[in-house]
């Protein structure tokens, strides 16, 4: 719940089980009180901390960033740089990141264009989001894909990008929603 600013009542609602479940556990005069696996499945799954731990889990070493980028303001486009200065002003988990694949083609996204993400914003059918693929040895891939809960899908004709992603199962998870784009200017 800290990791997520969540009280009970919110987490509850976020990994559907019933508020009481969470009261029973937390209730001081019953303290051998156990949650049923299932239940830390669904509290695992939208709070972000594997089973059993108690930190999130740390950023992958080898991270790479083959679909997107964080944007660094090196586009030599001045007017890129104020209006995603003026976009992350006063906003925490607010980043502009490059799109660098063909993921999400036929959604309007081309490589090149810059979208806005918000790691605090709650994910709706349909969304664009940010999320990181875990492989086996650990190591992350940043994607964009659409949200079509509980999967994340593309939008190219690339075969290889093709395959929907199941949130929680496939090592994938969610780490922010587009809300905005930049298309800075491309030459004709």
């Amino acid at each position: 719940m800290a990791h997520r600013g969540w009280n009970q009542t919110e987490l509850a609602r976020k990994a559907q089980l019933d508020p009481s479940t969470l009261s029973r556990f937390f209730r001081e005069v019953n303290p051998g009180a156990m949650l049923q696996s299932h239940t830390i499945d669904k509290i695992a799954a939208v709070g972000g901390i594997p089973p059993f731990r108690t930190e999130p889990p740390a950023p992958p070493r080898g991270f790479q960033e083959r679909e997107a980028e964080l944007y660094d303001g090196s586009l030599p486009d001045l007017m890129t740089d104020e209006v995603l200065v003026a976009v992350k002003t006063g906003k925490n988990g607010v980043d502009p990141w490059i799109l660098r694949s063909d993921a999400l083609v036929h959604a309007g996204y081309r490589p090149g264009d810059i979208v806005i993400v918000d790691r605090n914003a709650e994910p709706l059918d349909g969304d664009i989001v940010c999320a990181q693929v875990y492989d086996a040895s650990g190591k992350a891939e940043t994607v964009m894909r659409i949200y079509e809960e509980p999967y994340l899908v593309a939008a190219s004709p690339d075969p290889r990008l093709q395959r929907p992603l199941h949130v929680g199962k496939d090592h994938v998870l969610l780490r922010g929603v587009v809300v905005g784009t930049w298309k800075p200017r491309r030459a004709a």
